[in-house]
């Protein structure tokens, strides 16, 4: 019994700590001025608030054009596609009598073949890496709004934004609108 009560009260410590993460979202804001990028803080009625280079910066409804809403990314790493390892132990197998082997009764590999696989196995996983590194930096938006400095438009939309922003997210009594909402745009979206 102290188990069982002991793991709903693990799993009800997990959820809430779960619940109460922010995520914090990327915001292209087009204004008339330029493009500006950075973390959505709150949006109200008036304005959209957001944090670019740890200040505050605050832009009105009407000189909003459109706003993209992007999640960060995690840097990328290097990809090894080939790994050419010789003395590997799954290269070995251990016969009955105790002795162990190479598999398939192959021969060690000479110093020349095995200078030649490592050149190898470097080319194609440098190869690779060039051309993955184009493909993992593409970040797509999630959410795109055409505001166009129309404050009807801005006012359809202030909920849906609201939704991305640090601000809303912190507040515990909407994050199960939060989660709702978070369900139905990522069943829209398609990888």
């Amino acid at each position: 019994m102290k188990l069982i009560l002991f793991a709903f009260l693990l799993l009800g410590f997990i959820a809430s700590a779960q619940a109460q993460q922010v995520k914090p979202y990327i915001s292209i804001v087009k204004t008339e001025t330029g493009v500006k990028k950075g973390l959505l803080y709150k949006v109200d009625s008036a304005a959209l608030i957001m944090i670019i280079d740890g200040n505050f910066l605050t832009i009105h409804s009407d000189q909003i054009q459109s706003v993209k809403i992007r999640t960060p990314k995690k840097p990328a790493g290097i990809i090894q596609f080939l790994k050419y390892d010789p003395w590997s132990k799954d290269n070995y197998e251990k016969q009955p009598n105790g002795a162990v082997v190479r598999k398939w009764g192959e021969k060690d590999p000479t110093l020349e073949e095995e200078i030649a696989g490592h050149v190898a196995a470097t080319i194609l996983n440098v190869t690779g890496n060039i051309l993955a590194t184009p493909i993992q930096s593409i970040n797509p938006s999630i959410a795109s709004y055409k505001i166009k400095g129309d404050a009807a438009r801005y006012a359809a939309y202030q909920t849906e934004l609201s939704y991305f922003s640090i601000d809303y997210q912190k507040n515990p009594e909407l994050a199960a609108a939060l989660l709702l909402k978070a369900k139905q745009h990522t069943a829209s979206f398609k990888p």
